[in-house]
């Protein structure tokens, strides 16, 4: 790809999707981070990011989720022009992020952060109570902890009320920032399976994940970053075949 207004857009990103990012580029600063990144995610897909620490994988999510401003480059959802766009006005036309670490307000309850979810996006009366037995019915767990705090819950059934918050938002696209970040491999597996079921009732999915083994269990495609720039795209299988890939991502290089 060419750097600037020289760059070229690849002929793959023609097609139409979902969600196009086309020669993007973001800096903090002077210091820039994303290098002329160009990407399609298809309707219904769910698309995973894997790289090394650093590699601006959770930088990328931030920009398409309109929490930063790119500084060159395009983002189209649905053939529509959001680059730019905020992420309080991005939430209402169905693009939802869940970031890394524990995305829970942990002084509130589970039933008050589904409140605060489900209000910041305008729902009220019949709306917000049908986002929210959909959002229960996905983790029917957290019906018995719903007074609880959500701090003095375990770390995976945080991660269950962050993924439920973003349910009452009522996704088209789902960004989700590190899913099995510090979470036991049995908890980790019920995670994966919720994103599954996303994934089958239309959800678009794009995943930051470290572990090669969970994106392969609920991605279709992986896109590898490495200092800013895409170094791999293809099929989840044809990158676990990689080895300098796996290599990079298990040991920084």
């Amino acid at each position: 790809l060419l750097r600037g207004s020289e760059r070229a857009v690849p002929a793959e990103l023609l097609v139409t999707a979902l969600l196009e990012v086309t020669v993007l580029d973001f800096a903090y600063g002077t210091l820039q981070v994303l290098f002329g990144i160009s990407m399609a995610v298809d309707r219904g897909e769910c698309l995973a990011l894997v790289g090394t620490n650093g590699a601006g994988k959770s930088t990328l999510l931030r920009v398409i989720s309109g929490l930063e401003r790119p500084t060159a480059g395009r983002i189209t959802l649905d053939g529509r022009d959001i680059s730019g766009v905020g992420a309080e006005r991005l939430v209402r036309r169905g693009v939802v992020m869940v970031p890394g670490g524990r995305a829970v307000f942990g002084d509130l309850s589970v039933a008050d952060n589904l409140e605060v979810a489900g209000r910041s996006a305008g729902l009220r009366g019949r709306k917000w109570r049908e986002r929210r037995e959909v959002a229960l019915g996905s983790f029917p767990g957290l019906t018995t902890c719903l007074e609880r705090p959500a701090a003095a819950l375990s770390g995976g059934q945080q991660q269950q009320v962050a993924l439920a918050k973003a349910l009452m938002l009522d996704p088209t696209l789902l960004l989700i920032d590190e899913l099995s970040l510090g979470l036991a491999p049995v908890v980790v597996e019920g995670l994966v399976a919720s994103v599954r079921t996303m994934k089958q009732a239309g959800v678009t999915v794009v995943l930051v994940e470290q572990s090669l083994a969970i994106a392969a269990a609920v991605c279709d495609r992986a896109i590898f970053l490495e200092k800013g720039e895409v170094r791999f795209e293809g099929k989840v299988s044809d990158l676990l075949e990689r080895d300098d890939i796996a290599r990079a991502v298990f040991f920084g290089g």
